[in-house]
């Protein structure tokens, strides 16, 4: 996913500075909507809907979706959700960072295993180091070299994206029904 910065000019500030406004996103966040369910959800007349909508429209935080049936539908764009939910981009951070730190560390642990290995048979450069090498009793004494920070760094680095993950799991919301 691209990290998009969210750009608050004054026209958003303004747009956003209306109760009714926000509380239209809060309830886009759930599932999209049709302006008639906004305006009986609100209590507000369709009109008055209509005009807000426009407002959100123009500031980018919401968009229509005409899916060419008979209704149309209201949702949240992304710069919506990332004005009510700030902080998944930083979960997206740190959920990147540390995938990235897991794959960067288990490609330096397995270069730098195989190459323990490869260099003595290069080495040589004969077949017996490598029978020597592949017999179970030279097994794990090649295992033992292996390096305890990469272990240590995978294992921190896993559980690190583990709980950014699950946080963000958490608090996602759950989907409404499908407004059919």
């Amino acid at each position: 996913m691209e990290d998009e910065k969210i750009t608050l000019d004054r026209k958003t500030f303004q747009v956003l500075s209306s109760g009714t406004r926000i509380t239209i996103l809060k309830s886009l966040d759930e599932r999209r909507k049709m302006l008639a369910e906004l305006s009986k959800e609100l209590k507000m007349s369709p009109s008055t809907i209509k005009e807000h909508m426009d407002s959100l429209k123009k500031s980018g935080l919401v968009e229509m979706k005409d899916d060419g049936h008979k209704w149309k539908y209201y949702e949240l764009t992304r710069k919506g959700r990332g004005v009510l939910h700030p902080e998944y981009t930083r979960i997206w951070i740190i959920l990147s960072l540390s995938g990235l730190a897991i794959l960067v560390t288990a490609y330096d642990m397995i270069t730098g295993f195989a190459g323990q290995v490869v260099s003595p048979l290069m080495k040589s450069g004969g077949e017996e180091v490598l029978t020597e090498m592949t017999t179970p009793a030279a097994a794990p004494a090649t295992l033992a070299q292996l390096p305890y920070i990469h272990i240590i760094g995978l294992v921190a680095f896993s559980m690190v994206f583990a709980a950014a993950l699950g946080f963000y799991l958490g608090t996602r919301k759950k989907p409404g029904p499908l407004a059919w």
